[in-house]
């Protein structure tokens, strides 16, 4: 599929169709592999939220579907949080009890977001808890959900389309170490860029109308 994804000025165009079936729990399952079959809930949670990020960056598209929040330590997946409500560590055998209670089976990961995981896991994974914590708290998208909260509530709403517009505006810092991200399923791509791929006599014309429609629709 071709498309163009706004983002302020810059338009992204997507490369191909992205198939989302995996859930949280495909997600950690493989994190908690990673990290030898026990986690630290908190950190747990964190390296979802930048797994969440650095997919959405790529692609413009989600990684899974369940519901992040803005709450005191971070951003948290919530039905990640009733899964391990209670536990300072999570393992495999509680993500296991969630897909029998859900009647959910495993999702096998495809090598693309097999990747993303393994880029996550080499540039956050050595963090503790703690400093996973704060570095959360440095993105602007998990900061203006949590001012936003209702007065006097713990939680606030952080939604996925949040999450993708900051994660697509998002770079990585000099010290995140992210250099094995597989290639971007979208590229930027300016109005003016746009115009100048319309004028290529060489240009396939159905690809340009797609773009276009795309576009406008958005």
């Amino acid at each position: 599929m071709i498309g163009v994804l706004p983002l302020g000025s810059i338009n992204r165009i997507w490369l191909r169709e992205v198939n989302t079936m995996t859930t949280v729990f495909d997600v950690a399952t493989e994190l908690i592999e990673r990290s030898g079959g026990s986690i630290e809930t908190v950190k747990l949670q964190k390296l979802c939220f930048y797994a969440f990020g650095w997919y959405a960056h790529l692609t413009g598209e989600p990684l899974f579907g369940e519901t992040f929040y803005a709450m005191p330590k971070g951003p948290v997946v919530g039905e990640l949080l009733s899964a391990h409500a209670g536990k300072a560590h999570a393992d495999l055998s509680m993500i296991e009890d969630q897909r029998k209670e859900r009647e959910d089976d495993r999702d096998e990961l495809d090598a693309y977001k097999t990747a993303v995981l393994d880029a996550v896991w080499s540039a956050y994974g050595g963090k503790t808890s703690r400093d996973l914590v704060e570095l959360t708290h440095e993105e602007s998208v998990w900061d203006d959900a949590w001012k936003a909260r209702p007065t006097g509530t713990k939680r606030g709403d952080l939604t996925r389309a949040d999450m993708i517009a900051y994660f697509l505006g998002r770079t990585p810092k000099s010290d995140e170490t992210l250099d094995g991200l597989p290639p971007a399923m979208v590229l930027p791509a300016s109005a003016t860029e746009l115009a100048a791929i319309e004028s290529r006599a060489e240009v396939h014309r159905p690809f340009v109308d797609a773009v276009r429609a795309f576009r406008f629709a958005s």
